[in-house]
Parts: C-alpha cells; sequence; structure tokens
C-alpha cells in the first residue's frame, strides 16, 4: 500500500498522538509499505526526511510551541499541507491518506476524496472531538456543521479508547466509531529488570504535557502529607515531573507553597532518547489527568514495569487491569501510600504492566489492525 499521513503534529512536535503516529508509521514502512508523512517543521528539524519507505514533509507554519498549539496556528499548517497533500498525490497516487487528527486535518482527506476519489481514515486523539477541550467550545460551535460533513464522507473513523469512542457518539452518532488501541512496546530497561532492593527511597513520575487538563494541580497539595508519613517509617518519597507546557509555572509555585521543593523536580521537555532514564529510574507513575483519549504516557511507563495511578479518564478501562489504581484525584494520596509501603505489590503490578503490553498492547499488534482496516477500505473503494 502507498499511504498518505496528514498530521500538524510528529515528533519532537505535540505529545501523545505525535508519538503514536510516529510509531505506526515505522511500524507500517518495516511491513513493506510506502508511508508519506505531511507534518510541520520545527527548528532542528529537517525539512525532509527519508528513511527507507518512510518519507517525510515538515512544513514551515507559525507554530511556536513544540508541546502545544492555537487554533490559529493549526489553521496555518491547514493551509500550508493542503496544497502539499493535493501535489503529493497527483505525483504519487496514494491508495488510503490516515488523517491525524479530524481537526485540523480532516478537510485534507475531505478534499482528496472529493478530488481524487482518495478514502480517508481519521484517527481521533481526543481534542479534535467537539466537549474534549473547553478552550476551543466556542470555535467548535461556529465549524461543527464542517466537522460532521468531515465525519460523515470518511471511509472510517477510529479512537482508540471506549471512553473516547463514547465521546465521539455524544457529538455525532450516525456513523460507526471503531476502537483500536495505542501501542507500546516491552522495554528492556523496565524497573522489574533492575535491582530494587533498597526501599527507602520510592520515586514518583510524572511525564505529559503541563496543562491544566492534565490535573498535576490537584494531587501536589497531598504530597506532603504522603511525605511526612513515609518519612516518620524512614521512607524518602520524591516526585520527577517531565514535560513543559503553559502551567509550568502555576505548577511550579504550587510546588513551593506546599513547601516541596525538596521532593519535586521540574526537569523540562525531554527527547524520547532522553525519556527512558527517567521511566526505568522511576518506582510508580502518577497519571491524574481529567480527559485523554488512551495515554501514551501510561503506556509507555507500562512498557518500564511501572504500577500505575490514574484517574478515571478515556482509557483507564483498558489500561488498568492489575497493573495499578483507578480513582479520584482526591483519592491517589492514599494509593501512593499503599504502594510506598508495600514494594512487593509495586513489584507485582509493575510485572502486570509489562503483560499487559506485551499481550495486548504491543504497536505491532495496533498497526495489524490499522493495515486491515486500510485493506477493507481500499478494497471497498475498488
Amino acid at each position: 500500500m502507498k499511504i498518505l499521513i496528514v498530521s500538524h503534529e510528529y515528533p519532537p512536535v505535540g505529545g501523545g498522538g505525535a508519538n503514536a503516529l510516529m510509531h505506526l508509521a515505522k511500524e507500517y514502512s518495516e511491513a513493506g509499505h510506502e508511508v508519506t508523512i505531511v507534518t510541520v517543521w520545527f527548528d532542528g528539524e529537517k525539512k525532509y526526511e527519508e528513511d527507507g519507505r518512510l518519507k517525510i514533509y515538515r512544513l514551515v507554519t507559525n507554530r511556536k510551541h513544540l508541546e502545544h498549539c492555537s487554533f490559529k496556528e493549526m489553521l496555518d499548517y491547514l493551509k500550508k499541507a493542503l496544497p502539499v497533500a493535493d501535489r503529493l498525490q497527483k505525483e504519487v497516487s496514494y491508495d488510503i491518506c490516515q488523517v491525524f487528527f479530524g481537526i485540523p486535518s480532516g478537510p485534507i482527506g475531505y478534499w482528496l476524496k472529493k478530488k481524487y476519489d482518495l478514502p480517508y481514515v481519521i484517527r481521533f486523539g481526543g481534542g479534535d472531538i467537539p466537549g474534549f477541550q473547553d478552550r476551543f467550545t466556542s470555535v467548535y460551535k461556529l465549524i461543527a456543521p464542517a466537522i460532521i460533513a468531515i465525519w460523515k464522507k470518511a471511509d472510517a473513523l477510529v479512537a482508540n479508547s471506549k471512553g473516547l469512542e463514547e465521546l465521539a457518539l455524544n457529538f455525532y452518532n450516525k456513523k460507526e466509531i471503531l476502537i483500536i488501541p495505542n501501542g507500546a512496546d516491552v522495554c528492556q530497561e523496565s524497573k522489574n529488570s533492575a535491582d530494587t532492593e533498597d526501599n527507602s527511597s520510592v520515586r514518583l513520575l510524572f511525564v505529559s504535557r503541563l496543562i491544566e487538563r492534565k490535573g498535576l494541580q490537584d494531587i501536589i497539595p497531598l504530597l506532603p502529607e504522603v511525605i511526612s508519613i513515609c518519612s516518620d517509617e524512614g521512607k524518602n518519597v520524591t516526585l520527577d515531573i517531565v514535560g513543559d507546557g503553559p502551567y509550568r509555572e502555576t505548577l511550579e509555585e504550587l510546588v513551593k507553597s506546599n513547601n516541596l521543593i525538596n521532593n519535586v523536580t521540574f526537569h523540562g521537555q525531554k527527547s524520547k532518547a532522553e525519556l527512558p532514564q527517567y521511566y526505568s529510574g522511576a518506582d510508580v507513575f502518577l497519571f491524574p489527568s481529567r480527559k485523554e483519549g488512551m495515554p501514551n504516557a501510561v503506556l509507555e511507563a507500562m512498557s518500564y514495569g511501572l504500577p500505575i495511578i490514574m484517574t478515571p479518564c478515556q482509557g483507564s478501562d483498558e489500561l488498568i487491569d492489575g497493573n495499578g489504581y483507578v480513582v479520584t484525584a482526591a483519592d491517589f494520596g492514599g494509593k501512593i501510600l499503599e504502594l510506598v509501603k508495600n514494594q512487593k505489590n509495586r513489584k507485582a503490578m509493575g510485572q502486570r504492566s509489562i503483560e499487559l503490553v506485551r499481550d495486548v498492547f504491543s504497536w505491532k499488534s495496533t498497526s495489524d489492525k490499522y493495515l486491515n482496516l486500510f485493506s477493507e477500505v481500499i478494497k471497498k473503494n475498488i
């Protein structure tokens, strides 16, 4: 197959959705398919890159930040990417277009199908579904008819969790929403493969964009009590925060006001090559997000053999099965204490995380599901 993928985010730009795209594109190309990605350029990246069957076109837009962008910046990507995708389709004649995500890339899939009969599949990320992000509420009200038209014309709509499927159906229920989860691969540097006999120090970890929706502000005030109780028992608890974003300053002030400077460290945005040292050095992964699609950061933490404490956001139903806890943010303190005190339980849950990644959530399994879907769509359009 010749696969065209359009996305306004691709590593190092973006978050979990961009990471999913990177892994899927790699799997597609390694399976023998020709893959072309049209995405955004960022300082330090090549504007064109070719690796075997994978080609990446990075377009210069007005995007200012790696980890987040405004609706205006999304529209600038759409304006730049549409003519490039059009030109590439004329030159290459792709078999299918995968759209990451409905907004802002959906109109490109819609246009290519209308002009060239190129089938397209939309992979939702969460923020592209009306009702997911409060900051886009007014905008989505205005463009709702256009979104419905794009979804209706699509050959398939894919969510990565049951929760995201429900959110999409709340907006438009006239079309089936398929579920294909995100993936991960078991990492050799997993916590369970390391010597973890020293139980006097327990490292908590959070990895994600620092925005209000991720919910760190809900659990930071709980940490002083947790740290005090653990200290009385001879245990030192720390929290590593990996990521950056517009909410960082607020979180830093919260850490100061709760006298946590010696226990909480902000490490900033890290590259994919740098992340393993944080996952492999951690003992418990925290994810207090309020809304998600299916969080890649949780899957990555699972791939390193970490037990998970997360809120009941989208994706939690699928991801947590004997490998951690799904609780409200207010209950994080109690669950952290449980895992700090019980090293045996931590290890057992971490091993279960690895089993789930290996047996259920491998990238190979995820990519195979998409490739099978693409083949079905192409056959229907012949």
